[in-house]
C-alpha cells in the first residue's frame, strides 16, 4: 500500500580510525653502552652468521637488548624500571612484554627466579600494559608464554607459571610428607591471561599428584630433589603449542616436562576427584637432570621439544673453588625428544617412557678445542685487554641455567642452535657440519653480556675492559659460583625482517626552484612530496577534489530545466 514502506536501512556506522602506529625501532646506529664503551664490547667471535637480532634482558638489569646477530652491536634498548624474572620477547609491532620484579616488594612466596608483574612496553619505552601476580597464595615466576598477547591490539592471551601455595595441612592430605608450617608446599599453576589482565584460564599441579605411584599422568609428590623443599618442583619454562592447543612444562626439581591439555576446563587448586584428567604425560626423570628452557618445535610425528638438560649431576651437584673453576664433571647438553602422538588421546593406553626418542643435538664433546677455536678447550671470559683471561672454566660447557634455542630443520645443512650459557651471560651459535664432526661444531658466533664482573663478596671487580667503564648490573647474586657473573638466562632470536626494526626513511632530495611554478594537475592522489612554490594568486573558491578513480569532467549541457518532482506521500 502507498505509504507503507519498509523504512530504509540505517546508515552504516563510521568507520573507527585506525590504531596509532607503535614507534618505530630505528635498528641502524649502535647504542653505545654507558662508560664510552663501544656497541659492540660483547662481541667475541663472529663468521658468516645468520643476519638478525637478539633479544637478551641481563638477569636482575632494568635494561633490555635488542642486538644485531651480524655486527654484535646493541641497536636499542629499553630501560624499565624494574629488574627481570628472565623471559623477554618482541611482538610482531615492535614491543616488548617482560617478566618483572619489583625488589621493593614484599612476597610471600620465597622462590628463586620470582616475579612480582607482567608488563608489556613500546619501542620508546611508555607502558602498555601490566598485570601484577604477587598474593599471598600466588607469585609469578621464570617464565610466560606470549601466545598471541598483543597489548596494542588489545587482543590475545598469554600463558604465566605461577607457583601456588598450599599449607602443610593441604599438602599433607595428597600425600606429602615433608613440610615445613612456615612455608608450607608450593606447587605449580598456569595462568591464561588477556590484554585487560583477567585470568581467563586456569590449571594446577595439584590436582595431578599421587604418594609414590608410577602412572605418567599423576606427579608424585614426594619425588624428585625438591621432596624436602617448599619449592618442590621449581618449574623453569612454559610454552605453548598452538596446534595442538597443549602446554609443556619443564620442573627442574623433578627432573620432568609436563604436558598439559589446554582443552581441558578452567581448573580450581583442590578438586579432588573432580579435576579434569588435563595432565596429559611427564617424561625425563631418570633422563633429564634439572633441565631448562623447554622449546616446541613443528612435528608431525609426535610432540617435539627442544630441552637444555644440565647434565647428569652426582649427589652433591657441581662444585666449584674459589675462583669459580668447576671441580667435578657435570657436563651438559642440549637435547631433542620426540613423545609419541598417542600422548595427546587420552582415550589411547598411555605410551610407555620406552617409547619417547631422545636426541643430542650439543655436548661438551661437540667442541673439543673449545668455544673460540683456540685448542684450549676451556671457556673464555672478558679480558682487560691483554690474552690473559679474567676467568676460565673448563669444560666450556659445565655450568648450568641456559636456554637453548633451534632454528631451521635438526641435523640439516644451515640450522643452528642459538644458546645463552645463563651464569657466565655468554651466547654462542653453533651451525650444523655435516662435512666435519657432523654435529652443531661451526662455532660463527659468540656474544658477552657486556658489564661488571664482581669477583664475588669482598674481592673488588674486574679490571674494565677495552679502557672503558662497563655498565653496573643490579643486585647480583651473592652464591660462591655465580656473584662474580654478568648473567643472562634468557635469549630470543629473531629473524631480520621483523616488525618495527627497518632503517629510517631517507628524505627525499631536494628539489631546484621551478621558474614559473604551477599548481599540479588535477589528478588521483599520490605520495606526498616537497611543498611547491604557492602560486602566484589563490582561487576565488577551493577547488573539488576530483574523484579518486576518475578525472574531473564538466557535467553535460541540458536542454532546459527539468520540473520539480511530485512531493512524496506522507509516510
Amino acid at each position: 500500500i502507498v505509504g507503507c514502506q519498509p523504512p530504509s536501512p540505517p546508515p552504516a556506522p563510521p568507520i573507527a580510525p585506525p590504531p596509532p602506529s607503535p614507534p618505530s625501532i630505528l635498528c641502524t646506529n649502535p647504542v653505545p653502552v654507558q662508560g664510552g664503551c663501544a656497541a659492540s664490547l660483547g662481541l667475541l667471535k663472529g663468521d658468516g652468521q645468520e643476519a638478525g637480532y637478539l633479544l637478551i634482558t641481563p638477569h636482575t638489569s632494568t635494561d633490555v637488548w635488542l642486538v644485531d646477530a651480524s655486527s654484535g652491536d646493541i641497536v636499542h634498548s629499553w630501560s624499565t624500571p624494574y629488574g627481570t624474572g628472565h623471559a623477554v620477547y618482541l611482538t610482531s609491532g615492535g614491543d616488548i612484554v617482560r617478566l618483572e620484579n619489583n625488589y621493593s616488594a614484599a612476597y610471600d612466596i620465597g622462590i628463586a627466579g620470582g616475579a612480582s608483574h607482567i608488563s608489556a612496553y613500546d619501542a620508546a619505552g611508555e607502558l602498555l600494559f601490566t598485570k601484577g601476580v604477587n598474593q599471598a597464595t600466588h607469585r609469578l615466576h621464570h617464565q610466560f608464554e606470549l601466545s598471541t598477547f598483543d597489548a596494542r591490539a588489545k587482543t590475545g592471551t598469554l600463558f604465566a607459571l605461577a607457583a601456588y601455595k598450599l599449607s602443610c595441612e593441604e599438602a599433607r592430605g595428597l600425600g606429602r610428607t615433608s613440610c615445613n608450617e612456615g612455608d608450607g608446599l608450593y606447587v605449580e599453576a598456569v595462568l591464561e591471561i588477556d590484554t585487560e589482565g583477567d585470568v581467563v584460564w586456569e590449571w594446577y599441579m595439584s590436582n595431578h599428584v599421587c604418594d609414590g605411584c608410577d602412572n605418567l599422568t599423576k606427579v608424585p609428590i614426594n619425588s624428585g630433589s625438591g621432596k624436602q623443599k617448599a619449592d618442590w618442583v621449581h618449574a623453569n619454562s612454559l610454552v605453548y603449542d598452538a596446534e595442538k592447543d597443549v602446554l609443556l612444562m619443564g620442573g627442574a626439581y623433578t627432573n620432568e616436562v609436563y604436558v598439559i591439555n589446554h582443552t581441558s576446563p578452567s581448573e580450581t587448586p583442590l578438586m579432588g576427584d573432580g579435576a579434569p584428567a588435563s595432565l596429559l604425560y611427564r617424561f625425563g626423570a631418570g633422563r633429564f637432570g634439572e633441565q631448562h628452557d623447554v622449546r616446541v618445535l613443528p612435528c608431525e610425528d609426535g610432540l617435539c621439544f627442544t630441552v637444555f638438560n644440565n647434565g647428569r649431576y652426582e649427589k652433591n651437584g657441581c662444585t666449584f673453588d674459589g675462583n669459580g673453576v668447576q671441580e667435578t664433571d657435570c657436563s651438559s647438553e642440549v637435547l631433542l625428544t620426540t613423545l609419541p602422538l598417542a600422548v595427546l588421546d587420552p582415550s589411547q593406553a598411555t605410551p610407555p617412557a620406552t617409547e619417547v626418542v631422545v636426541q643430542t643435538l650439543f655436548n661438551a664433546s661437540t667442541l673439543p678445542d673449545g668455544l673460540l677455536g683456540d685448542g684450549s678447550g676451556k671457556f673464555l671470559r672478558l679480558t682487560n685487554g691483554s690474552d690473559v683471561p679474567e676467568l676460565e672454566l673448563d669444560p666450556f660447557f659445565s655450568l648450568i641455567l641456559a636456554s637453548a634455542q633451534l632454528v631451521g630443520e635438526p641435523f640439516t645443512n644451515g640450522s643452528y642452535l642459538s644458546v645463552m650459557v645463563g651464569t657466565t651471560g655468554t651466547l654462542f651459535e653453533a651451525y650444523w657440519d655435516a662435512s666435519g664432526l657432523g654435529a652443531y661444531s661451526d662455532v660463527r658466533l659468540v656474544w658477552q653480556v657486556p658489564g661488571e664482573n664482581p669477583l664475588g663478596p669482598g674481592k673488588g671487580k674486574a679490571p674494565t675492559v677495552l679502557n672503558c667503564t662497563l655498565p653496573g648490573l643490579q643486585k647480583l647474586s651473592d652464591t660462591p659460583n655465580a656473584g662474580w657473573t654478568t648473567r643472562a638466562f634468557n635469549a630470543q632470536r629473531y629473524s631480520p625482517d621483523i616488525v618495527g626494526c627497518q632503517p629510517p626513511v631517507s628524505p627525499p632530495p631536494l628539489r631546484a626552484p621551478s621558474a614559473s611554478p604551477s599548481p599540479p594537475p588535477p589528478s588521483s592522489p599520490s605520495p606526498p612530496s616537497p611543498p611547491p612554490a604557492p602560486p602566484a594568486a589563490p582561487p576565488a573558491e577551493p577547488p573539488q577534489s576530483p574523484p579518486p578513480s576518475a578525472s574531473p569532467s564538466p557535467p553535460p549541457p541540458s536542454a532546459s530545466p527539468s520540473p520539480p518532482p511530485p512531493p512524496s506521500a506522507p509516510s
